[in-house]
């Protein structure tokens, strides 16, 4: 699960994969300079002289770093600079908000000292939790996609997707032993997701679950939501260029120095690994915006010879059958965080009416390899 950054940022997007299960696999990570050496001579050379170089003649140099150790993915800040200092110094508070976020947003971990959703979770039913300001934005935010996505993501379905996760856990450990939840668990399970059982009092800065049989689940919206802040707080310090990706979740910041257009290039994987002449689905140019891809071909355990991702569609109580792959282009990476898994459970033209109200661009690929997009992407692949 590699995320590939080539001379002049050619960025592979994978699907997300990570712990918070009913949101999306969030596990991506830098290529080495050894392993970046294996690509096309000439295709790099292409790339080269497509893109061009800076104002002064000669590219900035790439800078880049990666952390292993947060929301139990891979996240990767790069950019192009010759200032080494001010990128230590970035890298420094990205990794300060990254230990912060990793512990509030939290769904399956304790920490010491720490109230995050495992803590509003294990108190459910039992008592409100005093908790930062960050979870109750998380909360209030999570409240209005559920209404954006019409109950399909909403954080109240732990109890349902803490059960898949308990056994997507034991099956990938455990392969002679895997085995799906049994349908009398899942449907007792399914009946606990009432997200109004979730009570925010932001003057004791509290949130409580009424109903101790519900759980949140964050997996849909937190890492996003976290990135999106942890990039915010980069640019408020002046560190406006770069990528800035945590496990999937690619934040465009500014303009591409090495680029003549300013854009910078991201790869959208091909979803059918086994298709080794064509890794790549699409190639678009952008910049200041994000990009999310959601899939099923990262994190899934087998059954019988059977599949079964991590996207749990709410109606069928089991993973959504519907696409191997989409991608949302969103000016909000909180937003494409959410709805590359909401169209992802969705079907082609409720995708497509919902992409145009919240104006952001998507590439489907369906079971037969099949592609669909928007007009705004493929006018984003011709750039």
């Amino acid at each position: 699960m590699k995320k590939i950054f080539y001379p002049l940022a050619i960025v592979l997007l994978l699907a997300s994969c990570g712990k918070e299960d009913n949101g999306k696999l969030t596990n991506t990570d830098q290529v080495s300079q050894a392993e970046d050496k294996s690509t096309n001579k000439d295709e790099q050379k292409e790339e080269n002289s497509a893109e061009g170089s800076t104002d002064q003649g000669q590219a900035l140099e790439k800078l880049d770093k990666t952390y292993y150790d947060y929301f139990d993915t891979v996240t990767t800040y790069l950019t192009y600079s010759d200032d080494k200092e001010g990128f230590e110094k970035a890298c420094d508070l990205l990794e300060k908000d990254l230990a912060r976020y990793h512990k509030l947003y939290n769904s399956y971990d304790s920490f010491e000292g720490v109230n995050n959703f495992k803590t509003i979770n294990d108190k459910a039913g039992i008592e409100p939790v005093k908790v930062d300001p960050e979870i109750i934005e998380l909360v209030e935010y999570s409240k209005k996609m559920y209404e954006l996505t019409d109950g399909t993501i909403n954080i109240a379905m732990g109890s349902l997707l803490g059960l898949w996760h308990e056994y997507r856990e034991m099956s990938i450990d455990n392969p002679d032993k895997a085995a799906l939840p049994p349908e009398k668990e899942l449907v007792a399970k399914s009946k606990h997701k009432n997200i109004d059982a979730i009570e925010i009092d932001k003057d004791k800065s509290t949130v409580y679950i009424n109903d101790p049989n519900v759980q949140i689940d964050i997996g849909a919206i937190g890492k996003g939501f976290a990135t999106e802040k942890m990039a915010n707080h980069l640019k408020e310090n002046g560190f406006t260029r770069g990528i800035l990706s945590v496990g999937g979740d690619d934040v465009i910041m500014g303009d591409n120095p090495n680029s003549s257009t300013g854009n910078w290039k991201i790869a959208v994987q091909n979803p059918f690994l086994e298709d080794k002449d064509n890794p790549y689905s699409s190639v678009v140019s952008v910049k200041n915006t994000s990009v999310v891809t959601s899939g099923d071909y990262q994190r899934f355990f087998t059954v019988n010879g059977k599949n079964y991702h991590h996207i749990i569609d709410p109606e069928t109580m089991y993973p959504s059958d519907k696409w191997k792959s989409v991608s949302v282009k969103a000016d909000s990476i909180s937003l494409a965080d959410t709805l590359s898994t909401y169209f992802f459970i969705i079907d082609h033209e409720q995708g497509l009416k919902k992409a145009k109200e919240n104006k952001v661009e998507v590439f489907w690929i369906d079971k037969e390899g099949n592609e669909y997009k928007t007009d705004g992407w493929e006018a984003m692949e011709d750039e």
